[in-house]
């Protein structure tokens, strides 16, 4: 066995999960070019070695830094896998993230009319399947707070109508997850894979029109536009690049708003907060915990009761993390 070998293993099985992974790819050969492959095929990527390669990197910016480090974590998970040692990039080796943005909250009013405009959206000449899909993509999005490429990504055989649950592979932190899912979405489902037709469980969930009669994933700048173009029909305003709103607010939105239910219940929030972390596929609750103060920020009428009952789960920062 040799690492070349490894990372060609590991990049057959994320294809084969739907992701194309050119920029993971690229990552992990510029971590492995320095890799000495040993006589006996025993690989092992040394701490040493690994901590090398990702502090002669920290003179680029942050967000790339962070997008490398994943993508080698992701392969070191891997090679793990296969038997082999591997020591992981540690969290406290990497710099801080940057929150120099804020989340924009939908109220219930503007999700309603976000997803009026979908219903109401035409096909195109290039994209036939538009009025069907973007109903669909945005009650999924509104209902279960899924990631972009998450959404992007789904098999029609991740979709269980049985159980109302979405599977959700392999994506953010290397974690796979149950999504329930509700009614109103388990019809727009049914209906919509009527539609469809998919040839095997394996077909995407939402395939973009290609060249040719090929098929493959949307990609995220679609979907903004998409999302762009809703909220010009739903007469919210968009305030610019880096502002928002954006498609991963949706995400936000999901989980303020289950919040706010759950203190307007009377739940114990230490209770449900890491039910909503393994919900979101969090790396931990911490992530988690900054929806508390953006939910005090939304609902100011339930802001006293926050910090009576939770004040010590309310981090100082009421920044969400974009790369939740």
């Amino acid at each position: 066995m040799t690492a070349k070998l490894l990372l060609e293993q590991y990049m057959a099985e994320r294809h084969a999960l739907g992701f194309v992974g050119k920029t993971d790819r690229d990552c992990i050969r510029r971590f492995l070019q320095d890799y000495v492959e040993p006589e006996d095929g025993d690989i092992e990527f040394t701490k040493d070695y690994v901590l090398q390669h990702i502090g002669n990197r920290l003179n680029q910016k942050v967000n790339t830094v962070l997008r490398e480090a994943s993508a080698i974590n992701g392969f070191l998970d891997f090679v793990v896998r296969k038997g082999f040692k591997a020591y992981k990039i540690p969290p406290r080796s990497l710099p801080k993230e940057s929150r120099s943005f804020k989340a924009y909250i939908f109220s219930d009013d503007e999700i309603e009319r976000m997803l009026d405009a979908a219903d109401h959206v035409l096909p195109t000449e290039q994209n036939p399947l538009r009025h069907h899909q973007l109903p669909v993509m945005f009650r999924i999005l509104f209902n279960c707070g899924l990631r972009s490429a998450e959404l992007r990504h789904l098999r029609t055989g991740d979709v269980d109508l049985t159980e109302n649950t979405l599977t959700i592979w392999d994506t953010k932190f290397h974690k796979n997850r149950i999504v329930p899912f509700s009614e109103p979405v388990s019809d727009a489902l049914t209906q919509y894979l009527k539609v469809l037709s998919p040839q095997s469980e394996d077909s995407l969930l939402f395939p973009s029109p290609k060249p040719h009669g090929n098929c493959g994933a949307y990609g995220a700048t679609w979907l903004q536009v998409q999302f762009r173009m809703l909220l010009d029909h739903a007469k919210i305003p968009y305030y610019g690049v880096g502002k928002g709103p954006r498609p991963h607010d949706t995400r936000h939105t999901f989980a303020v708003h289950c919040l706010n239910n759950w203190v307007l219940s009377g739940d114990d929030l230490t209770a449900v907060l890491p039910v909503l972390s393994r919900y979101l596929g969090h790396n931990g609750i911490r992530g988690t915990q900054n929806y508390l103060q953006l939910t005090a920020q939304m609902y100011p009428d339930i802001t006293s009761k926050l910090e009576t009952q939770f004040g010590e789960l309310i981090p100082q920062r009421g920044m969400a993390n974009e790369n939740d």
